[in-house]
């Protein structure tokens, strides 16, 4: 056991095996022996011989509960593994550990993330990793509130876990507060850089390295994700593409999950103009099943929908309906599903079957959000305005109140030619977000739409409202907005504008003299700038100045027979129009026309004249005949031989 010892010291596991093998033959009834064996197979990731060995020496003094349960979790076997953590009378911390582990993959987010809140709560060393997954699994439940809630009293361990600042981007990402997400990810680069370089030892000519490992990778990607929700997807693709271009190194390789939503969202983020072919092998390879308990439950949905809108897109419509009978099997009653298959249905051009698929699930499901604007965007598509905006209705308030959907059901009352409704819908959400002030920036955005509004309908009453509110709760330096409110209110409350123009900052110009202006020459517009090669010419001593080549002109070049000196009577104004388009072709013309006898085409005079000659008639006149002059036939009969 002491060779065994050295082996495991060394982590030397393959060469201990053999060892251990040896040992049980000596000692069969060892329960160290057989724990050796176990955690060497453990060690070697050969889950199901290690299963094998933990089955065989199971005794009612030892029954290796744990290595069970551990190898029935890397077998993906977790209902399995749960039973028999669950079972368990006194468990252990590790045993602890190991459920909350396999809950997750289970999907069970909410308990997970309970049981590492509690397992923190109880720790006295107070192990940040618990925080960290406890943060991890509330985000993965799409509970990002609760995340953010949760490390609100732990703000001041962030500066030593690169882990949690991002988990807590994660979040803020979700929430849509983009600018704290990539500051958060910023912190968290600096920070686990720090810790490699410190880890690994690494020298300044393998500080390069760095840039490749792969909790760096995952940083990178989120990163993307911010530059993609800015609508940045140039900059986001190329970030995706940096993480799936490199490639195994000695500090080790990219993580499969992180390489799976980088060829996700490297999809999303491509361009219409991009070609299918490429997409669809990489949507191919992240949606294997091999992949299927590596990736959140919110992960594999999202790749599996957009998988099924790029076999739409692609025209692969039979392929596309078997992903969706998959996607529904695996997520039934999800809105997402049934948002896919109306969009089958619509590229099938059956938009009644669309309507339908919507309306069911509201049936079963009333008030959701997603489904409902789907219900609405497709009623937008029909014209059919009325019922868009009853979809919208449906909303909750928070939803309805967004600067987005807001600007969507302006549009639509609008098209309705009802702009009373539409100053309602805006007056809504105001009045929503004026009280809840979490959220200056919907806020702000609502009252630029709110601005538009009253712009598009010459409405000064409700422009001044707008521009006031702006100046009061978001930012009552913004120059526009109060030039905006200034004429707004001059033509209905001119003592309330001259009190906001006192706040206008009109730059001085005392140091101008008015007189040396209008004594100075008028400036000449259109002048081309000085180029920096002839601003930076030396002065006198400095070197010889290069002189610019001046351009050659050329000879004027005058017609045959021009003198510029008696160049004569101008050239007639109309000579570049084309002829029919001259006086003189229309006046002549004018006079052709006055002599042609206007009948239809293929008309004949019926008059019994109109075949005769004009004149005497000769019919009764005899013809002399000339002896002296021959015919012209006897002219030519002589002439010939």
């Amino acid at each position: 056991m002491i060779a065994v010892k050295r082996h495991f010291d060394h982590d030397e596991f393959e060469d201990a095996l053999p060892l251990c093998a040896k040992a049980l033959q000596l000692q069969p009834d060892s329960v160290i022996v057989h724990k050796c064996r176990i955690f060497a197979l453990l060690s070697l990731s050969r889950w199901a011989e290690a299963l094998q060995s933990c089955d065989k020496y199971a005794t009612d003094v030892e029954k290796f509960v744990f290595e069970r349960a551990y190898c029935l979790y890397r077998l993906n076997r977790f209902q399995e593994a749960l039973n028999l953590l669950e079972a368990d009378d006194a468990p252990s911390g590790r045993s602890k550990c190991l459920e909350a582990q396999v809950r997750y993959r289970m999907g069970n987010y909410a308990s997970c993330a309970a049981m590492y809140e509690s397992m923190y709560n109880d720790d006295p060393d107070r192990d940040v990793g618990f925080l960290v997954n406890a943060v991890a699994s509330r985000v993965s439940d799409d509970n990002s509130k609760d995340a953010l809630s949760l490390m609100a009293d732990h703000e001041n361990l962030l500066e030593s876990s690169y882990e949690l600042c991002f988990n807590l981007a994660c979040a803020l990402i979700e929430e849509g507060k983009l600018a704290e997400a990539e500051e958060r990810l910023n912190q968290a680069k600096e920070i686990c850089t720090a810790e490699l370089i410190q880890a690994e030892e690494l020298t300044e000519e393998d500080e390069h390295l760095i840039e490749e490992h792969e909790e760096l990778a995952a940083l990178l990607v989120q990163s993307g994700c911010v530059l993609q929700r800015r609508g940045q997807a140039d900059e986001a693709h190329t970030l995706y593409s940096k993480v799936l271009k490199q490639r195994p190194s000695k500090l080790g390789q990219v993580d499969i999950t992180v390489l799976a939503v980088a060829c996700n969202n490297s999809v999303v983020a491509k361009s219409a103009g991009k070609s299918l072919v490429d997409s669809l092998k990489r949507i191919n390879v992240v949606s294997k099943d091999s992949l299927e308990h590596k990736l959140t439950r919110k992960q594999t949905l999202e790749i599996a929908i957009n998988k099924c809108l790029l076999l739409l897109r692609a025209k692969k419509i039979d392929e596309a309906k078997r992903e969706m009978q998959k996607l529904d099997s695996a997520f039934p009653n999800n809105p997402r599903v049934a948002i896919v298959q109306a969009a089958i249905s619509t590229n099938d051009k059956k938009q009644k079957n669309s309507e339908e698929v919507l309306q069911a699930y509201l049936a079963n499901h009333p008030g959701n959000a997603e489904v409902l604007l789907c219900l609405a965007h497709l009623y937008w598509q029909q014209h059919r305005y009325d019922q868009a905006v009853e979809a919208l209705a449906q909303l909750s308030d928070r939803e309805r109140s967004q600067p987005q959907t807001v600007e969507a059901s302006i549009a639509m009352h609008l098209k309705q030619k009802m702009p009373e409704k539409a100053a309602a819908c805006l007056q809504e959400a105001l009045n929503f977000w004026l009280k809840d002030a979490s959220d200056e920036e919907s806020l702000a955005a609502v009252l630029r739409l709110g601005a538009r509004l009253a712009k598009q309908l010459r409405d000064n009453k409700l422009a001044a409202e707008v521009y006031q509110m702006y100046l009061e709760n978001v930012d009552g330096s913004d120059v526009e907005a109060l030039c905006g409110l200034v004429h707004s209110l001059a033509g209905s409350d001119v003592a309330r504008a001259e009190q906001y123009v006192q706040r206008l900052k009109v730059p001085s110009y005392d140091h101008l003299d008015p007189e040396e202006l209008e004594m100075g020459a008028v400036p000449k517009l259109g002048l081309k700038k000085q180029s920096d090669k002839d601003a930076e010419q030396p002065e006198e001593g400095e070197g010889e100045v290069k002189k610019t080549k001046k351009r050659r002109k050329k000879k004027i070049r005058y017609p045959k027979g021009f003198d510029p000196a008696h160049p004569g009577p101008p050239p007639d104004p109309e000579r570049w129009l084309p002829k029919k388009e001259r006086s003189s072709y229309k006046m002549a013309m004018k006079k052709r026309d006055k002599k042609i006898d206007r009948k239809q085409q293929g008309g004949v005079s019926v008059d019994d004249n109109a075949f005769r000659k004009q004149g005497p008639s000769t019919a009764q006149v005899e013809v002399s005949k000339d002896t002296s002059r021959p015919s012209r036939n006897q002219g030519r009969k002589k002439g010939k031989k």
